[in-house]
């Protein structure tokens, strides 16, 4: 039950409010990890407080050895799975499938996301709220501030799906205030509990304003050219109704966006690198197509027809200016609605491109959606290109009574001047349950089928997957909590039946210690038919043919609660028609809450008829964290293909709530002896960046 104040709690994590104790506590938590539906080892209690103006939650993690509490970060959106922490889910319309999720630890870290359908829909949602944590000798205490001005909520519901789930990291223990089964997250919204008594809500602000300066110097150290500019720009949003927002962007600009990380190609296919543009990936779920991809699953899907680092950036990942962008996202009773629309500056001798994509969905059943997507626009070309899709995407938790199980269904057709139209077609089931965890899928991507405002990685292809892991707990071994035996498939043929590839993975076994350590043995067998020849990363090249090759991969994750954590690995066997070993490991090291590193290496040799390389790639991170809203993060990564060096630091300062600055600097080294040795680094160009923006409402 909520209770309405006049006067707040003060956000400070000292939990010594008077105001607390006018709240009644919530149920004890129960064990979702590593025994079901069993008291949690360590007392949890919240409250709920709320005045006209934010939601206030008080949280206690009570623990009886207070000195092995983990809470080894303070960096603002990292998920703080390393430490003891708390996860926080509201459905403000209680419409049992969309909200918003938070995560907390001790010192206060911030993370926040969107729930799109019962799923967590990634980080890419930043709003303004504060938190703060403390450490006492009672355990760790938590206090919450949302203001109602940073969420869409429906102002006459008194009642929102709402739950919570601790950590305790050093016991690998998990646990949730409202748990109807540990196979569902805290982001099943339709399996929530509830808080009540949310009752005359104040109005909220309409306007939504954050104007931002920027100014850069960029040096081409090659040629000599040095560029000053300053830009002045910023997004303007106004709440159409409580749950639907347009936003106007000028001059849209990305200078505080990460690097990309580098990768490697051993295939004959192209790599996709992720959007890290935030105007993009604000209320991203909403334009979501076609089935949910499972966390582990290894793939996802076969073409999305709208992938937004297609506007804004060329097919090389140089930046293009967005002078103009708009976007309508939210929801309308059942509905669904998302539009983009952007205006991109010219570019060497192509005249400015507009670009628009309209994503509409509509709720049906209890947990299941319909819908259909449209582009328009190709930001590369002056040709006309649109693209159409519709889907239908079926779930249940309530399947063999407490099961859950998910449908889907989709289509798209895409037309463009030098290809006329073209089609891509799928379907698929899944059964993502605790003891069982099967799918089964189809889909077919015609020769042409290639989305201007999409990706799609292969074409002319029909493919055919299926997979099933059998996870049983080992209650009577004391040192085991449970072990996977698993196998996936993946036969690709041509539109004319004939097998251009295949791959059967068997895990035997995948085994998850009672200690956090978990290990895994992979036999992979695959079947590759190029029908030309190409050439990977590193400069070894692959006939056309037929080939059959077996490798074998060993992989150890070490535990969360270490002070090292991470994994490495090994990969050896058959490669087309040589030999391919790898060797890989991902390290973290957190030595306190003030600086997290992190390093990773990836060292593959082959061994060709005709040829022997490497290939390798590296990078270490190092992030030192002042404050909660404070930080100054370094990244060095390096691969010996391109034998160069990249540097990007970034500095990012959230003074007051919404109101933030960034100083961002990048340099890119190369070697004079064209990539035969790193001891004569040079720099090839460098770029410095100082930005600032704030946030009005009203």
């Amino acid at each position: 039950m909520a209770v309405k104040v006049d006067t707040p709690p003060v956000i400070d994590g000292i939990m010594d409010d008077e105001v607390w104790n006018l709240a009644p506590k919530s149920s004890p938590f129960v064990q979702d990890d590593p025994v079901h539906g069993v008291p949690m080892t360590e007392r949890t209690e919240f409250r709920v407080l709320y005045d006209d103006k934010a939601l206030y939650l008080g949280f206690w993690c009570f623990d009886s050895e207070p000195n092995k509490i983990l809470a080894r970060t303070m960096s603002r959106d990292d998920w703080p799975d390393a430490d003891d922490f708390l996860i926080i889910s509201i459905d403000p319309f209680l419409d049992r499938r969309n909200g918003y999720m938070f995560a907390v630890n001790a010192n206060g870290s911030r993370f926040d996301a969107i729930i799109n359908n019962n799923a967590y829909a990634g980080s890419s949602w930043d709003t303004i709220w504060d938190c703060r944590g403390k450490v006492t000798n009672k355990g760790w205490f938590c206090e919450f501030k949302l203001p109602f001005d940073s969420i869409a909520f429906a102002p006459n519901n008194t009642t929102w799906g709402f739950n919570v789930e601790r950590t305790i990291r050093r016991k690998n223990e998990e646990g949730k205030w409202h748990s109807e089964g540990r196979h569902l997250s805290t982001s099943a919204m339709a399996n929530a509990g509830e808080i009540r008594g949310l009752k005359g809500l104040g109005k909220v602000s309409k306007w939504e304003v954050t104007p931002y300066a920027v100014g850069k110097y960029q040096h081409d150290n090659l040629s000599g050219d040095v560029n000053t500019l300053g830009e002045f720009g910023g997004d303007i949003s106004y709440r159409l109704s409580p749950n639907m927002n347009a936003t106007l962007s000028v001059n849209t600009d990305f200078a505080e966006t990460e690097v990309d990380t580098r990768q490697l190609n051993f295939t004959r296919f192209s790599l996709m690198y992720p959007e890290k543009r935030d105007f993009f990936l604000r209320d991203s779920g909403i334009f979501s197509f076609g089935p949910l991809q499972s966390r582990s699953s290894s793939s996802g899907m076969p073409s999305t027809p709208f992938f937004s680092r297609t506007i804004g950036l060329t097919k090389q990942g140089m930046p293009v200016p967005i002078n103009l962008a708009t976007k309508i996202t939210g929801r309308v009773g059942d509905y669904n609605i998302g539009m983009i629309g952007a205006m991109l500056d010219d570019q060497d001798d192509l005249g400015s491109q507009n670009a628009f994509v309209t994503r509409i969905s509509r709720n049906v059943l209890e947990q299941s959606s319909v819908g259909m997507i449209s582009t328009l626009g190709d930001p590369n070309s002056n040709m006309d290109a649109y693209m159409i899709g519709t889907d239908f995407n079926y779930r249940t938790t309530k399947f063999l009574t407490d099961k859950t199980l998910r449908a889907s269904v989709y289509s798209m057709a895409n037309y463009d001047d030098t290809t006329d139209w073209s089609y891509a077609h799928g379907t698929g089931l899944s059964y993502p349950n605790e003891f069982i965890d099967a799918r089964l899928s189809y889909y077919q991507i015609d020769d042409e089928f290639k989305p201007k405002l999409g990706y799609t990685r292969r074409t002319n292809i029909r493919k055919y997957s299926s997979g099933i892991s059998v996870r049983p707990r080992t209650e009577t071994i004391s040192w085991l909590r449970k072990y996977h035996i698993s196998y996936y498939n993946s036969l690709y043929t041509t539109m004319d039946n004939q097998m251009e590839s295949q791959k059967h993975s068997l895990y035997i076994p995948y085994l998850d210690f009672e200690s956090g350590f978990d290990f895994s043995f992979e036999i992979e067998r695959e079947f590759d038919r190029p029908d030309r020849d190409f050439t990977v990363s590193g400069g070894g090249k692959v006939p056309a043919g037929e080939y059959w090759w077996t490798d074998y991969n060993f992989d150890i994750d070490l535990p969360d609660a270490g002070l090292f954590n991470g994994g490495f690995g090994y990969v050896f066997g058959d490669w087309y028609h040589g030999e391919k070993d790898t060797i890989y490991a991902r390290v973290g090291y957190d030595p306190f809450k003030w600086l997290n590193t992190s390093v990773r290496y990836s060292h593959s040799g082959f061994e060709l008829p005709d040829t022997e390389f490497d290939a390798q790639v590296s990078s270490l991170n190092l992030r030192f964290n002042f404050t909660p809203d404070m930080g100054w993060s370094h990244l060095v990564q390096h691969d010996n293909i391109s034998d160069s060096v990249g540097y990007s630091t970034r500095f990012f300062w959230e003074f007051q709530p919404g109101k933030k600055a960034y100083v961002v600097f990048r340099q890119n080294y190369g070697d004079e002896d064209d990539g035969s040795s790193l001891r004569d680094l040079y720099v090839r160009n460098s770029e410095l960046s100082i930005k600032a923006q704030t946030t009005f409402r009203f």
